[in-house]
């Protein structure tokens, strides 16, 4: 403020001319904020600094408020100079030896000394001269480009009209779809398409949505025959000789005609330092198919239509400049062309719904230096450029206003969880050991309000319920009724039969189905969809990947007593792509907070279960169900088909045999009341 107090005078002065400061040194950070400052209220700001000491890096990197000229040598800081030199400036002349600073190559073959320079170019009038003007450009960055590359040039930060220019342009790189709605593919296409349609009418447009043409041999019979055969001896005399044989257009605008120059000196430079294994003839390949290219289409980007006829016209558009949309796989050199469009000023787009489309990009630009990288959240295939809108649905704000709040009241974390929130999930169970009375107590209970219970990582981990009960209680009434309260349950199946799976295949279709186990010995998802057994194609995909992944968790589970090979593996498939429809709807009515669906078995003869009624219960025990078997014989039942590790066995004091089942309506709702030891010792 100190300084802004001192210092703000200058800009309330009415003048014709901004006010200017110069600022000898290298200023501190604090000191370039302040120039920042005043450069944005209408000053013109230059800083003069004859060493390398340069903090302008650590606030302004991308050079996004300054424009960074450094030379080639430094010296420490002296006092500013306060007359003028003795030595008498040179005057440039038309056929004048002039000095041009390059960059080093990275090769050696192609490298030369700064004395070399000036003794190889010696160029014409028609060359870009260090001391000449061009229109400066600078890189712009946003993550709106889609909106912003409409906007007027002179609108935008950091302008500065002639005579010195100063240009803000877009060089981005839109990689991949945004997750903009439900909708999100079609609204991605219908957006490039409204792109396109916007730039049509903003003033001269390229779109290449199928790579940029290679050089024509019309094209080519167009450069002098002396550049192709000359023997060049490095890449700067490539550069001479092309400059000096005049073939890149030239408009009636100097400004554009040296900026033109020096973007081919650079994008030429600029491939050696970033190609390896190259020689002179690569190089001036390169350069004349630059040269080719920029002839092409300079014509187009800074004409004035005449009719059906196109001429180059005054020069370049301060207001609407040149935009290029590069749409789909891009080449290197193609790379290149469009660096040459941004330095020319032109806003450069190159779209890709594929992150594997920008790889020759970030071999170009690895730190995103030359460029501006929106990396979106999907991918998607390269398809056509869109040539017409497709419909969509838009969400309403209230919708919008709606599923904000459902992601914060309905998180895993919260405990609060709507209706089929997590059908997308993988259940985990976690098989609960409990005792007798715990398992009629927890028997009712949702799974969300049981303990154990949790979601996390996309998947919801169900505490379940797997027992056998041996005999009989004593009072026999309490035992039907305890059965009654289990199979009363909400979903709920009660199996009065074992075995009770039905074998509804035969042995040939049953070896039949070893295609569709991979490698690994696992079920083919793709392969069991297209089978001639596999029935659940009427349910929600969600669902039957979960049916899948649940018959590969059985299969490598270790749940069974018998030996998993391959035709065990063939029966647990068959199984359950032939499960009964009625044992299938349990699992399809299984929300996973909510209640658990549940399968009794009363077992009262010596038939005992099947692989394939084990197959059944193991299968719905991964998935979470509850599970529980009644036998009042105290038989050794499942635990000869399943490791009995994996449920409780809960023994009651009496056995019954060929006790059968009665209706379980009629059985009644009121235990008979039972005196307790001090009711019968206070005789109460």
């Amino acid at each position: 403020m100190l300084w802004f107090e001192e210092y703000g005078s200058l800009i309330g002065k009415k003048s014709r001319y901004n006010s200017k400061i110069i600022y000898w040194g290298s200023p501190k950070i604090h000191e370039i904020y302040f120039l920042i400052l005043m450069t944005l209220m209408g000053c013109d700001a230059l800083v003069l600094n004859t060493s390398f000491d340069d903090k302008f890096d650590q606030v302004d990197k991308q050079n996004e408020f300054s424009v960074l000229i450094k030379k080639g040598k430094e010296r420490p800081i002296g006092a500013f100079p306060t007359q003028d030199s003795e030595e008498k400036p040179q005057t440039r002349t038309k056929h004048s030896q002039i000095r041009i600073e390059y960059p080093l190559s990275n090769l050696e073959q192609l490298s030369i000394s700064k004395q070399q320079i000036g003794n190889h170019l010696s160029l014409n009038q028609n060359a870009i001269l260090l001391n000449d003007h061009i229109i400066v450009v600078k890189l712009k960055r946003t993550e709106t480009i889609l909106e912003e590359i409409l906007i007027l040039l002179n609108q935008r930060g950091g302008f500065v009209g002639k005579p010195y220019p100063i240009i803000s342009t877009f060089f981005v790189r839109y990689i991949g779809v945004p997750s903009s709605s439900d909708n999100w593919e079609a609204e991605y296409y219908n957006s490039l398409y409204n792109l396109d349609k916007a730039l049509q009418t903003s003033g001269f447009y390229l779109k290449f949505s199928e790579g940029i043409p290679a050089p024509s041999a019309v094209e080519s019979a167009l450069i002098p025959q002396r550049l192709i055969v000359y023997p060049y001896k490095d890449r700067l005399e490539i550069i001479e000789q092309i400059l000096q044989a005049n073939t890149l257009l030239q408009t009636k605008d100097e400004l554009l005609d040296n900026t033109v120059r020096k973007s081919f000196i650079e994008i030429v430079n600029l491939f050696v330092e970033k190609s390896s294994n190259i020689n002179t003839s690569i190089v001036l390949n390169f350069s004349l198919k630059l040269v080719i290219w920029l002839n092409r289409y300079l014509p187009k980007l800074f004409a004035i239509s005449n009719g059906t006829k196109m001429s180059l016209g005054e020069g370049f558009n301060y207001e609407r400049n040149p935009k290029i949309l590069f749409y789909g796989t891009i080449k290197p050199h193609e790379i290149y062309l469009l660096n040459a469009f941004h330095k020319l000023g032109c806003d450069v787009l190159y779209v890709n719904p594929d992150e594997e489309g920008d790889k020759a990009f970030q071999h170009f630009d690895k730190d995103n230096l030359l460029t501006h990288l929106i990396r979106n959240k999907h991918n998607l295939p390269i398809a056509s450029f869109p040539e017409a809108e497709q419909v969509i649905r838009k969400s309403t704000i209230a919708y919008n206003a709606s599923k904000e709040i459902e992601e914060v009241i309905y998180s895993e974390e919260v405990g609060l969880y709507k209706p089929w929130q997590f059908e997308s999930y993988i259940t985990q169970p976690i098989t609960l050991k409990t005792t007798y009375d715990e398992l009629k107590i927890l028997w009712r209970e949702q799974a969300k309000l049981r303990p154990e219970f949790k979601v996390q990582n996309k998947k919801v981990y169900v505490p379940n319920l797997f027992a056998k009960i041996n005999g009989v209680s004593e009072d026999l009434n309490a035992y039907w009724q305890t059965l009654k309260a289990f199979s009363f349950a909400p979903n709920t199946k009660l199996i009065e039969d074992v075995p009770f799976t039905k074998i509804s295949y035969t042995k040939q279709e049953l070896y039949q189905t070893d295609y569709l186990l991979n490698k690994q010995g696992l079920l083919d998802e793709l392969k069991v969809m297209k089978s001639l057994h596999y029935k659940f194609g009427y349910l929600k995909e969600h669902l039957q990947h979960f049916l899948i992944v649940k018959i590969n968790e059985l299969l490598s589970s270790g749940m069974f007593m018998a030996t998993v090979d391959e035709k065990f593996k063939l029966k647990i498939i068959m199984t359950i792509l032939t499960m009964d429809d009625s044992l299938i709807k349990l699992i399809e009515v299984f929300d996973y907070p909510q209640e658990i669906p549940k399968v009794i078995i009363y077992d009262n003869k010596k038939e005992t279960f099947t692989e394939n009624d084990a197959i059944s219960l193991a299968y719905f025990n991964l998935i979470g169900l509850d599970v529980v078997i009644f036998t009042p014989t105290n038989y050794k039942t499942i635990e000869q088909q399943i490791k009995p590790s994996l449920l409780d066995i809960h023994q009651l004091p009496f056995v019954k045999y060929d006790l059968a089942l009665p209706s379980l309506n009629c059985i009644s709702g009121i235990l008979p009341h039972k005196s307790g030891l001090l009711s019968r010792f206070f005789n109460l």
